[in-house]
């Protein structure tokens, strides 16, 4: 399996700890909209990147100091059923927990 970014927005401001709490807040407050159950959690040794388990696709935030970049691990097989539409659905969720937990501005 391939790590592959497939998104990147720019960062409104830098990660701290007022803003991880929001970004948590703001998954569980958006938990329904997962198209399935996931985990989450931070690296245990870099604070500034974020795991999200979709069995069974890996995405990892990055918080740079200027963007906000998104990766996603998967087996072929589910890069395959990753069609644009779900593409579009995921890039507006992840966008709309960075925007709400002031991370990256709110598209217009």
């Amino acid at each position: 399996m391939k790590r592959e970014k497939i998104y990147e927005f720019a960062a409104l401001r830098p990660l701290d700890d007022d803003i991880r709490q929001a970004i948590e807040d703001n998954i569980e407050k958006n938990a329904h909209r997962a198209p399935k159950d996931f985990e989450f959690g931070w690296n245990e040794d870099d604070d500034h990147r974020l795991h999200i388990i979709i069995d069974p696709v890996e995405i990892e935030v990055e918080f740079l100091s200027e963007t906000v970049e998104v990766f996603a691990t998967a087996p072929l097989w589910a890069k395959v059923a990753f069609t644009e539409k779900r593409r579009t659905e995921l890039r507006d969720l992840v966008e709309s927990v960075l925007a709400d937990s002031n991370v990256v501005a709110a598209r217009a």
